[in-house]
């Protein structure tokens, strides 16, 4: 029964937001046809959505088989919190979510009282014909009350590798950023519009902010969730679908730079809008890569080219909205000449790059995709591409991050500007010899990156003692932005240890031997078998000693899942500020007496975690001091 009245509320969500569709469309023939309030649509399809969503949820609580999304996805013995986050660690369910939270934040937008109830009502119409769109995928392709008859007496499993707490976080985090772009789309497209006045900067400033938070937050949990869960001891697989998250973060980056200069000089108007348009399209795009099963991924929800036709054309019609609205519409802004040596310059030229990465990060993932299709040939795309090109790149990008809070607004003139910056640049050569010495035997390009890591740190240090040593307080706008680029530093750092410092040993390893690696004795205790709430574990004990001395016990597993027959692995980290020691434990050999070890050792580690959430704390504080502004 609850189920059927989740499908009448998803059924409600399309009648509703169908209202604010036509008007979308018809609008442009005669303006004058219907005149409908979109606020109280809003507010009814937000309703609608949230009362499907919990339907659905309790579905999956209550081991509802007759469901055939809960009798393929859970079962009787998944423990309570997996059957709440299986709601979302599927198809159909993610994509509920999906509109949930584009739902949600029309709503939110609905009670903002900074905008006209004009421009508002212009908002939500767009807002709510995406939410339209969204909600007739799920219906007709993806519906999650579809009903199995017969529906068994014991559902399937959800996926091993999602039964971890990650999947209450991470999905959530994500989807909050994803479709939180959605209302940066509507409202640069509503003040195309309009007219473009300068006005809708302010009113569009804090959505940009706390959605970039949140997928910045989103992509960092993920991160961590793959390194800790999958046991192959990486934070980062340039994955097509973690590529696919990282290129509207980029774009957004570039926005939230751009935004700042738009709200304070008047400037980079249409830069603006491009940029907002340009990233709702990259969220779209990466749920595209995600559910048609074009390409593959461990993050893929599903294979049905049905679904991927139908987001594909999603893509094209938003795409086309978009960029049809901003060339049809005659903007007339005030022309500023910029100059290179300048505030705004430094932000234009860290813009191209942004873009750069993007590109070549957008090349790098669909290509493998043009060339199964057009040479029927079937390639790969990984690490040694990406870091080969994208690392030339970084290098000026840095820089800029660097200069650009020591160069003035208009026009600034480069010998005062090297001689204001006389000390950062004599700092970088201390610390790339004082890297180098400490780690003269690793490669070049750790002891740069590592090197330009600490210098963006004490570059921003170095900004707020020039506030301190002239007794003045730091702005709350140069604080959020200090802690923004402080990690940034630390997740370079982060980045670079763990990716190119990293130790590893593959080995048979019998019980009681040691193995060395860094300056810690790996030795192996033995398995045990554990039974768990639905898996049976063979858990590894390993003692981890250093200098003679025990300092921690760890405990790989490997898990059988007796519902699905899947096996995944469990890895053991002992982390610390230097870096962490990871274990994983894979088969027994043929003689029964010794089993598959991996063991790595990842230097600064953690300081990518830590520079995320720098980096989230200093979009946070951004804006905080937006709405304060208003």
């Amino acid at each position: 029964m609850i189920s059927e009245i989740g499908f009448v509320f998803l059924t409600l969500t399309l009648v509703i937001s169908s209202f604010s569709f036509a008007q979308l469309i018809y609008s442009h023939i005669n303006s004058r046809l219907f005149v409908l309030n979109h606020l109280k649509i809003t507010n009814l399809i937000f309703f609608f959505t949230l009362s499907s969503f919990i339907s659905l949820t309790y579905s999956f609580l209550i081991s509802d088989f007759s469901l055939n999304v809960v009798a393929q996805n859970s079962n009787s013995q998944l423990p309570t919190i997996y059957k709440f986050t299986g709601v979302w660690g599927n198809h159909e369910g993610s994509i509920l979510l999906w509109l949930l939270v584009m739902t949600f934040f029309g709503f939110l937008f609905s009670k903002n009282s900074s905008a006209t109830e004009e421009f508002k009502n212009n908002v939500l119409k767009i807002q709510n014909s995406l939410c339209f769109l969204v909600v007739s995928f799920i219906i007709f392709t993806s519906n999650p009350f579809e009903k199995s008859f017969p529906y068994p007496i014991e559902g399937g499993d959800l996926n091993p590798l999602l039964q971890d707490p990650g999947l209450a976080i991470h999905p959530p985090f994500l989807y909050l950023g994803y479709v939180g772009f959605s209302i940066i789309y509507s409202i640069s497209v509503a003040a195309l519009s309009d007219g473009v006045k300068n006005y809708f900067i302010k009113i569009l400033k804090p959505w940009v902010f706390i959605s970039w938070i949140f997928l910045t937050c989103g992509i960092g949990l993920g991160s961590w969730w793959a390194y800790y869960e999958l046991g192959w001891g990486g934070f980062w697989f340039w994955d097509p679908v973690e590529n696919a998250s990282l290129l509207p973060w980029l774009t957004a980056s570039a926005l939230l730079h751009t935004i700042v200069v738009a709200d304070k000089k008047k400037i980079f108007i249409n830069w603006t809008i491009i940029l907002s348009i340009l990233t709702f399209i990259l969220s779209l795009l990466g749920t595209f890569l995600v559910r048609s099963g074009v390409l593959v991924s461990v993050h893929a929800f599903a294979n049905d080219p049905t679904r991927g036709v139908y987001i594909l054309l999603l893509l094209a019609s938003i795409s086309f909205f978009g960029i049809f609205k901003y060339i049809n519409k005659n903007i007339q802004l005030r022309r500023v000449d910029i100059t290179l040596i300048s505030r705004e310059g430094m932000i234009s030229l860290n813009n191209i790059f942004m873009l750069s990465l993007t590109f070549t990060i957008l090349v790098g993932t669909i290509y493998p995709l043009f060339a199964s299709v057009l040479f029927n040939s079937k390639i790969s795309v990984g690490a040694p591409f990406f870091n080969s090109i994208l690392m030339p790149v970084m290098f000026p990008f840095i820089a800029g991050m660097i200069i650009g809070p020591y160069t003035k607004w208009g026009k600034d003139d480069l010998i005062v500007l090297l001689n204001r910056i006389k000390i950062l640049i004599l700092c970088f050569f201390i610390i790339s010899l004082l890297v180098w010495y400490l780690n003269y035997k690793t490669p070049i390009l750790s002891i740069i990156f590592i090197a330009l890591g600490c210098w963006i740190i004490f570059s921003s240090l170095f900004e707020v003692f020039q506030f301190i040593n002239k007794k003045l307080r730091v702005p709350k706008k140069i604080f959020a932005q200090i802690t923004a680029h402080i990690g940034i530093g630390l997740l370079i750092i982060g980045a670079t240890g763990s990716s190119i410092l990293k130790q590893e040993k593959i080995q048979f390893q019998e019980v009681g031997q040691s193995l060395k690696i860094k300056n810690f004795d790996v030795e192996f205790l033995g398995v045990k078998k554990i039974e768990g709430p639905n898996y049976i574990s063979q858990m590894g004990v390993f003692s981890i000693k250093k200098q003679g001395e025990q300092i921690k016990i760890l405990r790989p597993e490997k898990r059988f899942y007796n519902a699905g027959k899947q096996v995944t692995t469990e890895a053991a980290i002992h982390s610390s500020i230097f870096g962490d020691l990871y274990i994983a434990i894979g088969d027994v050999h043929e003689d029964k007496t010794k089993w598959t070890t991996r063991i790595w050792f990842n230097p600064f580690t953690i300081w990518i975690w830590i520079g995320v959430f720098f980096l989230a704390s200093g979009g946070s504080l951004s804006f905080l001091n937006s709405l304060s502004r208003k």
